[in-house]
């Protein structure tokens, strides 16, 4: 029951916070049999509810010890059957003294404590490096596992000590619950991030795939899950689930690992970050994944239609392409005239997609202005209540969510801006204070039937319980209501800004045109060089017939980047 209810809860928030969540592969879920779930991780809490409330069975997550301890989040991961792991940094300690130097294996400290505090094993954390604790000869002098990690001595650090966790106890429980057929779920990367290409993985999801078929003679099975968020970090985005194809713990790597468990542990960790590759969206910067999806969409004829399964195949192809072929020639000088068309948008003000639809017809262009505009007013009068009632409660949440991304960032080795913790906060503070506002404004709404005193008292009671039942209902409404604004007033100011540049505008599209032309042309030259069999394996076909294409869906993850 607490599952259920806490599954139907992650629904309620997934679907409220994302405007459109797309699942691919569903059918590749296996309905029982001990399964590992893994999947990368850019949006904090938010990965894991998304994960669970678009799979058919039950799902264990893996989950640090120190959120299971927080009030929401961790009622939340105890009803969902979170499995509780401590994670080293969690439990640092900043050390006393200085470090004086660092030469090569040996650690000099200044009033440091090295005896007390350190124990062999440990990770002693400086010039944010990690050093592996090989032996503690006094207070103020250690060794350490350099591995060249420093060539030159380094002097006066603050340091921090991060103890060695005994793991066992939780690799036992997730071994019992493999071994009865369970569902577990986890993020190799460790913690989240938001960075666009994965992070290193960490080793504990071999140890729990190898652990388990070697002591329970378990045929494990493993699943990649992609989470590919567009904006994630913003309310009313989209994000498109893709569930990879499931695969067995060969009985060669069971068998490596009861001889050499590093070398299994190691072959298993390629293969599963080769695994989780296939289903994520991978660019080196956010400036090349936009160029990505530019490309993506110029190489698509202008009404093309396509599913959200090709759609996701096409971007990570062409993502693919710009990794393996980074250094050709051709490639270089599209990636470069694809960068400056993407500039050349923000400058303006538009999108591709608006771009694309740009045909001067007077008449036609004066029913869509006016249309537009009669729907984004419409949905402005429906909307504007809410938008003002709601200021308090979104200047609020603003203020929690930056000061908590701020300190995220601080305490974090891999983050770039923070982006990937403001969706969790956000849900996470709206629990609390969005409550509290129906509360209050319950409250003052009673207080001015009683003051205006021209209904009865049970009537004032009556009216009071309607607007405590039908507000939450109206805000739901007008977040709709916000996405049909945003929509038609976007549509509007792309059909004035070309009025009003229509010599800028023209240029524009001529050099899309041209920009189009040869995308498709370099597809077609190196095609081959990404795609093994290309000519067979194309997603879209250009000898397709026109009749049946429709723009609407091509360019909507587009809308969800600003491009």
């Amino acid at each position: 029951m607490a599952y259920t209810t806490a599954r139907l809860f992650s629904t309620v928030v997934t679907q409220t916070f994302f405007r459109d969540i797309q699942v691919i592969g569903q059918e590749n879920i296996p309905k029982d049999g001990p399964l590992l779930l893994f999947g990368n991780h850019n949006n904090q809490f938010i990965d894991p509810l998304l994960i669970i409330s678009n799979i058919p069975r039950k799902v264990h997550f893996i989950a640090a010890a120190k959120s299971m301890k927080r009030p929401i989040i961790g009622h939340l991961g105890k009803a969902l059957g979170g499995i509780p792991v401590e994670r080293p940094q969690d439990l640092a300690k900043r050390g006393f003294g200085t470090i004086q130097r660092i030469d090569g294996n040996m650690v000099y400290g200044l009033r440091t404590e090295f005896k007390s505090q350190c124990k062999v094993n440990d990770i002693l954390v400086a010039n944010e490096q990690e050093f592996q604790i090989v032996e503690i000869i006094n207070d103020t002098q250690l060794k350490i596992n350099n591995n060249g990690q420093i060539d030159s001595p380094i002097r006066n650090l603050q340091y921090k000590i991060q103890p060695k966790i005994d793991q066992s106890n939780m690799f036992e429980q997730v071994w019992i619950e493999l071994s009865k057929g369970a569902c577990i779920g986890i993020f190799p990367e460790g913690g989240s991030h938001d960075q666009t290409r994965l992070l290193p993985l960490k080793p504990g999801i071999c140890i729990m795939a190898l652990g388990a078929s070697q002591k329970f003679n378990t045929k494990v099975k493993l699943q990649p899950v992609g989470l590919n968020y567009f904006k994630g970090h913003k309310f009313r985005s989209k994000v498109i689930i893709e569930f990879g194809v499931p695969y067995e713990v060969s009985q060669e790597l069971i068998d490596l690992y009861a001889k050499n468990k590093r070398e299994a542990i190691s072959n298993l960790l390629y293969e599963i970050e080769s695994q989780l590759k296939t289903v994520t969206i991978q660019a080196p910067t956010y400036s090349d994944l936009s160029a990505v999806m530019i490309v993506r969409s110029l190489y698509l004829p202008d009404k093309a239609r396509l599913s959200a399964q090709d759609n996701l195949e096409l971007v990570k192809r062409f993502s693919s392409a710009f990794y393996k072929l980074e250094n050709h020639p051709e490639v270089k000088e599209v990636v470069s005239q694809v960068k400056m068309y993407n500039y050349k948008l923000k400058a303006l003000g538009v999108y591709d997609y608006q771009v694309m639809r740009m045909e001067k017809n007077t008449f036609k262009d004066i029913y869509k202005i006016a249309f537009n505009l009669f729907m984004a007013l419409l949905s402005l009068s429906f909307a504007l209540p809410g938008y003002i009632m709601t200021i308090p409660i979104s200047l609020l949440l603003n203020t929690y969510t930056e000061r908590e991304r701020q300190k995220a960032l601080a305490n974090s080795k891999v983050k770039l801006s923070g982006k990937d913790v403001i969706a969790s906060y956000k849900i996470l503070a709206s629990i609390m204070i969005v409550p509290a506002a129906i509360a209050i404004y319950t409250i003052l709404f009673h207080y001015a039937l009683k003051k205006w005193n021209f209904i009865s008292k049970e009537k004032q009671l009556k009216l009071t319980l309607i607007f405590f039942l039908l507000w939450p209902l109206y805000i739901t409404a007008m977040i709709r209501s916000n996405d049909g604004l945003i929509r038609h007033s976007r549509k509007v100011k792309s059909q004035i800004l070309f009025y009003l540049y229509q010599s800028k505008y023209r240029k524009l599209k001529k050099s899309r045109e041209q920009l189009q032309d040869r995308i498709r042309k370099m597809v077609d030259m190196l095609g081959e060089n990404v795609v093994a069999d290309f000519k067979k394996k194309r997603v879209f076909s250009f000898d397709a017939k026109k009749d049946n294409l429709d723009i609407d869906n091509v360019f909507c993850s587009l809308e969800e980047l600003g491009i």
